[in-house]
């Protein structure tokens, strides 16, 4: 349970609407960091010069990985720099991944929740390969002159 003083400090990111990162440092003091819509990029690694500094992790590499802002989404980007790779809710990740508002990625032994305020909800709906033919409703709105010839399946 978040202290008082914690639980401020989300309400005030939270309010603020940017993306954040909420993590526990070595002290295990609650860290939270915003990703304003001026950053492109955050990087998280052991090293000072990272975004993201973990480092008292010992199983985070210097640079570990990368955030990354696409299309206004951010993505998880792990392209090998990490010996001990990079987690979303429990998943290994190679490569890239959206990130959505309550993932939790971990970073050596470093767990981090990603918090989206305004992310929009939802998934992306797969369509068939396969196009159906069209009714005889939308057909006759289209003006099909071949509306009353009988039908006939194309071949496979």
């Amino acid at each position: 349970m978040p202290s008082d003083a914690e639980a401020e400090e989300l309400a005030a990111a939270e309010r603020q609407g940017d993306p954040y990162l909420v993590f526990k440092d070595s002290g295990q003091r609650q860290r939270v960091i915003s990703l304003p819509d001026s950053w492109e990029r955050a990087t998280v690694g052991r090293s000072l010069a990272a975004d993201v500094v973990l480092s008292w992790d010992e199983d985070v590499s210097r640079v570990h990985a990368e955030l990354q802002r696409m299309g206004g989404e951010w993505v998880l980007v792990d392209d090998g720099l990490s010996r001990n790779g990079s987690y979303v809710n429990g998943e290994r990740i190679e490569g890239r991944r959206m990130l959505q508002d309550g993932d939790e990625m971990r970073f050596g032994e470093t767990p981090i929740q990603f918090k989206a305020p305004f992310q929009a909800r939802g998934e992306t709906r797969i369509r068939s390969t396969q196009h159906r033919p069209l009714g005889r409703g939308a057909r006759e709105a289209a003006g099909d002159p071949d509306l009353d010839a009988p039908h006939q399946d194309p071949p496979d």
